[in-house]
């Protein structure tokens, strides 16, 4: 049978801090999806200047992200297809 941590205990305090990087991991994924108002936006910054690990979390995810758009194929649109299409939505 698996207790619950009590506050104050070792146990408890490194449940809290898993939390509080898990919550911080989601607050960098809205970030990068832009899904942050600027006053939110502003405030997750500052916490990662002033916090050592969320800096290395950000940067982790940030060089993750990088990665993948380095190595996404994404093949370039001819705009004689862009006008094609144009042509298709403008007829009757």
């Amino acid at each position: 049978m698996q207790q619950t941590p009590v506050p104050g205990s070792e146990t408890f305090g490194l449940m809290n801090h898993f939390d509080e990087l898990e919550d911080f991991r989601k607050q960098i994924g809205k970030y990068f999806d832009h899904a942050l108002d600027p006053k939110a936006q502003e405030s997750f910054l500052q916490q990662v200047q002033n916090n050592p690990r969320y800096l290395q979390a950000f940067q982790q995810e940030q060089s993750a992200r990088d990665n993948l758009k380095k190595h996404i194929y994404r093949p370039e649109t001819s705009s004689q297809l862009v006008q094609a299409i144009k042509n298709q939505i403008r007829k009757p």
